[in-house]
């Protein structure tokens, strides 16, 4: 596959080839790291996840095998290949293009003039507690990968997260403290 033919590709495609950078994995073992390290950047549906592995494989920039279970269906696992870890590299070199930020708790914070007081404090409270629950889970997965060179760079985004989580808390307080009528 042509570096054209690879520039047709979603991201989404070049996720689930770096997950697979980690290893042969089946779609459900693709999906379950979805939601335990990409989840709060990328959150792909998991039909998602199994069409992007079809598409791959296709293209020619992973492989397929199908192993024999006793007790169980029998399974796919997925590998990428060197055209898929070309492809890959080709794509993380480049530089990512602008994205609007986009938030529907701060759409509907713009438009809080039209809520009553108590369901915009509600609003705020609500997204605070999102937040902290975030935050903390950022943590448990900080645990799990603490020390291991494979997730250096994965690390890295990690501590982006728990920056921008820790972040929404702290403005959540000051804007529930602004909205309550105290100081901010």
């Amino acid at each position: 596959m042509g570096s054209a033919e690879t520039e047709r590709l979603p991201n989404s495609s070049f996720a689930v080839l770096g997950m697979l950078t980690f290893g042969e994995a089946s779609g459900y073992d693709l999906v379950k790291l979805a939601e335990r390290s990409l989840e709060f950047f990328w959150a792909p549906a998991k039909s998602q996840i199994y069409s992007e592995l079809r598409r791959l494989v296709a293209a020619g920039l992973a492989t397929e095998r199908e192993v024999e279970q006793a007790d169980r269906p029998d399974k796919r696992l997925y590998r990428i290949t060197p055209a898929g870890e070309r492809a890959l590299r080709r794509w993380l070199e480049e530089r990512p293009e602008h994205e609007p930020f986009k938030s529907e708790f701060l759409l509907k914070l713009f438009f809080g003039h039209q809520m009553s007081r108590e369901r915009l404090l509600a609003l705020v409270e609500g997204h605070r507690r999102d937040s902290q629950e975030a935050l903390e889970r950022l943590r448990e997965i900080g645990a799990q990968i603490d020390g291991d060179p494979r997730f250096r760079s994965a690390r890295l985004t990690l501590e982006y997260g728990i920056a921008h989580f820790r972040a929404n808390v702290s403005w959540c307080d000051r804007a529930l403290r602004t909205l309550k009528g105290g100081e901010g």
